[in-house]
């Protein structure tokens, strides 16, 4: 079984026999009582356990897969707050099969009792976090019959400003929304209301923001929340009888585009160079034949826009088997060129800079340097841990992103032969983002060229 020893000192518990050495000779200890062997020592100097930020912890969480167990000289060494303890032990620890062990409290996950302590435990933290939801939703429930909004977030609906927990109308606004629901009365479609709407001289809002207006029983006086619906306090900005009728609109037409987007391989992943808007896919019917397409947004709902976008529109099928052809191109030219990127070993270092703090709390202990002194040079030590951390995760990015021509190569077979959820999986896998300026295509890529 290998075990990764974590220890975590600041300066005065460092005074107070709570030393890195002293805390690494225990685990040790315990570790050879156990047959276990050591896979890595992760030390944070000078860290409070107040917050989990610690570049050593995040590094050991980052390397749980490599090891079975990890080893704490007590349980505050890992976290002073309970909650972050139990998160760690039961959401990071546990799900990824890594046993939690104490020395001192003869906390051991690896054992039944050990395992019933952090059940006893996780069950009075669950205990506390629905007791607190449960106040909350009460709270909410009560709020939403008194005929008050409850807030879902830092924002104001559309139409209202919110006033010590009122919602205040805003004229402008309020006329907005109703000239909304009479056009989409007589229109029965929300782009062309919105391009109504835009030779009336208003400011367009994006179509999901009408459809969300439109289905939204706030205008028509009501509150909503937990799937149940109140009468509201507020102004009402149009009448429930438009309200219904506007709502059997809405159910004709719902679900006419629903899907699309998941049918698409590049749905998500296109970027117009012209305007900087998002392609998304647009779908028409001629003589019995459907066509699809890639299209600018700005292109597609003008009427949202200042100036129409002309940036190219791509069929569908051409535009996929581009991208396709790209990555049959990428795996051919790296069986090419193979170029092997040498891994540095940070660990000499790290440990030469743990063995720097012992010294300086020895010479602490001593009175041979003053507390200030020892302060500065322990942030300056920290420092320099923390930049080898950043290069140690760069590093494991670097080898992370890299790709072989191997695996390029049966990413496009399967790009040819498998169900589109596994087409989409590696395109998404593959792909950052595309780039499109009419017939110029470019692709920025999620892995090391």
């Amino acid at each position: 079984m290998k075990a990764a020893l974590y220890i975590r000192v600041s300066t005065q518990e460092q005074v107070e026999n709570y030393s890195i050495e002293s805390q690494r000779e225990r685990l040790k200890a315990h570790c050879v009582s156990k047959d276990w062997t050591i896979y890595d020592t992760y030390v944070d100097g000078g860290y409070s356990g107040a917050t989990t930020e610690r570049p050593a912890l995040q590094k050991m969480l980052k390397d749980l897969d490599k090891f079975d167990a990890v080893v704490v000289y007590k349980l505050d060494r890992l976290s002073r707050s309970q909650r972050d303890t139990l998160e760690l032990i039961e959401e990071y620890f546990l799900k990824n099969n890594v046993e939690f062990v104490s020395v001192t409290e003869t906390l051991d996950t690896s054992t039944p009792f050990g395992k019933a302590m952090i059940g006893i435990l996780s069950v009075f933290a669950q205990l506390e976090r629905e007791t607190i939801a449960e106040r909350m939703r009460i709270g909410h429930i009560k709020r939403a019959e008194a005929g008050l909004r409850v807030m879902g977030g830092d924002y104001d609906p559309a139409g209202f400003k919110r006033r010590n927990g009122d919602l205040i109308p805003i004229e402008v606004e309020k006329k907005h929304i109703q000239d909304a629901f009479n056009l989409y009365e007589e229109l029965h479609s929300i782009t062309k209301v919105q391009c109504e709407l835009k030779r009336l001289g208003y400011d367009v809002w994006r179509f999901r923001r009408y459809r969300d207006i439109l289905s939204n029983p706030l205008y028509a006086g009501y509150v909503t929340f937990a799937g149940k619906t109140y009468k509201g306090q507020h102004e009402q900005f149009i009448s429930e009888e438009q309200f219904q009728r506007v709502q059997t609109l809405l159910s004709r037409h719902k679900g006419h585009n629903a899907h699309k987007a998941k049918k698409s391989l590049l749905s998500g992943l296109i970027v117009c160079k012209k305007c900087g808007e998002n392609y998304h896919t647009y779908q028409s019917n001629d003589k019995g034949r459907t066509y699809r397409y890639y299209i600018c947004r700005a292109r597609r709902f003008p009427s949202e826009y200042e100036n129409k976008c002309m940036n190219k529109t791509w069929n569908y099928k051409k535009l996929e088997s581009l991208i396709i052809d790209q990555i049959h191109n990428l795996s051919y030219s790296k069986q090419l060129v193979k170029v092997e990127t040498p891994k540095i070993n940070y660990d000499k270092q790290l440990k030469k800079l743990d063995l720097k703090i012992e010294k300086l709390i020895d010479l602490y202990s001593e009175d041979k340097i003053e507390k200030e002194i020892l302060d500065k040079q322990i942030d300056k030590i920290d420092l320099e841990k923390r930049q080898i951390y950043e290069a140690i995760e760069a590093q494991e990015r670097l080898f992370e992103n890299e790709i072989s021509a191997e695996q390029l190569n049966q990413y496009f077979i399967d790009l040819t032969t498998s169900d589109f959820e596994k087409k989409q999986a590696i395109i998404e896998k593959l792909v950052k983002q595309i780039s499109i300026d009419g017939d110029k295509v470019d692709i920025t890529w999620n892995f090391s060229l």
